[in-house]
């Protein structure tokens, strides 16, 4: 399979889909030991946030998935729990809970007020090593149209 680069994005070998690059930073923090102890080095890593496919990261024909991680990475089919925002803790669960009593949520709120005190650490916690907010955002709409609120 051959690969286009687009600025920060090439496809992923396992789904073709685009996937983001991602620090060798936030690779550091979230693989685990054995898997660092596999690679020469952590530099030039896409993400692929495709639910359904099984790689978390890729460089080349190397592919990194939740084998290889040290959290559960909570945008993949299937994940328990399905967190969205690792540096606050919102899931997919908590969300759908609060939905499911309320008939709201608070979690985007929440993730703004403290992205400002105490700040987040996204680079480091998350494995896009991105803002969860678009995400976040995404999976709120996606879970209320399941509860059709």
């Amino acid at each position: 399979m051959q690969f286009f680069q687009k600025k920060d994005k090439l496809e992923c070998p396992s789904c073709g889909k685009k996937a983001k690059s991602v620090s060798s930073r936030t690779l550091n923090a979230l693989l685990l030991q054995k898997a660092k102890s596999t690679l020469e080095y952590l530099d030039g890593f896409y993400y692929c946030k495709t639910p359904t496919c099984k790689t978390i990261y890729f460089r080349g024909q190397t592919l990194l998935t939740q084998e290889d991680m040290s959290i559960v990475v909570g945008l993949k089919e299937g994940a328990v729990p399905a967190t969205l925002c690792y540096c606050f803790k919102w899931t997919e669960e908590k969300i759908t809970n609060e939905l499911i009593k309320t008939k709201k949520t608070e979690a985007l709120e929440d993730i703004k007020v403290k992205m400002k005190n105490p700040g987040c650490a996204c680079e480091v916690l998350n494995p896009s090593g991105r803002c969860c907010l678009s995400d976040t955002a995404k999976a709120i709409k996606k879970i209320k149209l399941e509860l059709e609120i």
